[in-house]
């Protein structure tokens, strides 16, 4: 029997002020800015680790011999953490002097400042039209799924999420796409002054007898189209892929397209039943160097779908990049076979409907 479930986000802790440890730098963010201190740290050529505690999040960011080596928050990394500190203006700093290393730049500070300057600038105005973050997203009538990123805030990224995730709010948009808080903010406010984005309608979709099949209440639960990550094993060959998408498609009456995998990278297969939706199922292979990849996918997808590969440690690396707004739904690798990817959706669609 294949089991569906939800991952939770991993919660960050939010407080440090009660850690015995000591520290060679510390303050409050309200005072002294974190440009300020990492401006101070560059020009006196310090080395070490600073950490930061926002009212959401901890990250830190490595620094030698007054460089900014690396950064991390929440989900995200280097240049979108810093931004992410960076536009934070509550919490409290922590620095921690270690011995220099041979470790080089990797992040120009100063440009990310400006960069920070700027979403900010042009989020205060486009705020008026930032919607209420309890709002349940959705498109407009206007029925506009393609833009371009003027503001390059990650625009098209966030319209394509909310397209393919009807009723997400804001703040799991933030949870969900790996990019700073504030371009994601910037991103709603600018679509919703567009015309682009309103309050979710059910009346929106439409598909026939949707209660009559398990696609079809897939489908309804996306909106009327539903986009599946399926993660494969590495040794998967095309063979064993093609007969589980062969099931789902027979299952769904969906005539199957022809279907080319890439040896290592994504392939898309659609499936167009003819009852109406589409269902859109990527196909990732497990590997680290995909893990990127598989987290943008992750963003968008209505669920994940992982075999025995999810209990190998890559596996599970990406187990924790599925946000709270992606389903997950799984076997173990005794069920493996043609039927276990329409298995695992089938129960997933009838427990919730």
């Amino acid at each position: 029997m294949a089991k569906t479930g939800k991952i939770a986000r991993p919660t960050a802790a939010t407080s440090s002020t009660g850690s015995t440890a000591k520290h060679d730098l510390s303050g409050r963010i309200e005072v002294f800015s974190l440009y300020e201190v990492m401006e101070m740290l560059s020009s006196a050529r310090k080395s070490g680790q600073l950490k930061v505690v926002t009212p959401y999040a901890e990250g830190k960011c490595i620094v030698n011999r007054g460089s900014l080596i690396s950064a991390s928050i929440m989900r995200l990394s280097d240049s979108e953490a810093v931004i992410e500190m960076l536009s934070s203006h509550q919490g409290a700093f922590f620095f921690t002097a270690t011995p220099p290393t041979d470790a080089k730049a990797g992040l120009d500070l100063t440009s990310l400042l400006m960069e920070t300057v700027r979403l900010e600038d042009e989020f205060e105005r486009n705020a008026s039209y930032f919607p209420d973050e309890t709002t349940r997203l959705g498109l407009s009538s206007r029925g506009i799924r393609v833009v371009t990123d003027d503001l390059s805030c990650g625009a098209p990224h966030v319209l394509e999420v909310i397209a393919n995730k009807p009723k997400i709010t804001t703040p799991q948009l933030m949870a969900a796409i790996p990019l700073a808080s504030i371009k994601i903010r910037l991103a709603v406010a600018w679509l919703s002054s567009s015309g682009i984005l309103g309050e979710y309608n059910t009346q929106a979709i439409a598909l026939q007898g949707i209660l009559e099949s398990w696609h079809q209440k897939l489908l309804f639960l996306g909106g009327g189209g539903s986009r599946i990550l399926l993660v494969t094993h590495p040794e998967d060959g095309p063979h064993e892929i093609f007969k589980m998408v062969s099931t789902v498609a027979s299952d769904t009456k969906a005539p199957m397209p022809e279907m080319t995998l890439p040896h290592d990278g994504p392939g898309v297969v659609r499936l167009r039943p003819p009852t109406g939706g589409l269902l859109s199922i990527t196909i990732l292979p497990v590997h680290k160097r995909h893990r990127g990849t598989f987290q943008t996918l992750a963003a968008s997808a209505q669920l994940v779908a992982m075999g025995g590969v999810a209990r190998t440690e890559e596996g599970m690396a990406w187990l924790s990049l599925i946000p709270e707004t992606t389903g997950l739904v799984s076997w173990e690798h005794e069920a493996e076979g043609p039927d276990a990817l329409r298995d695992a959706l089938r129960d997933y669609a009838d427990s919730r409907m």
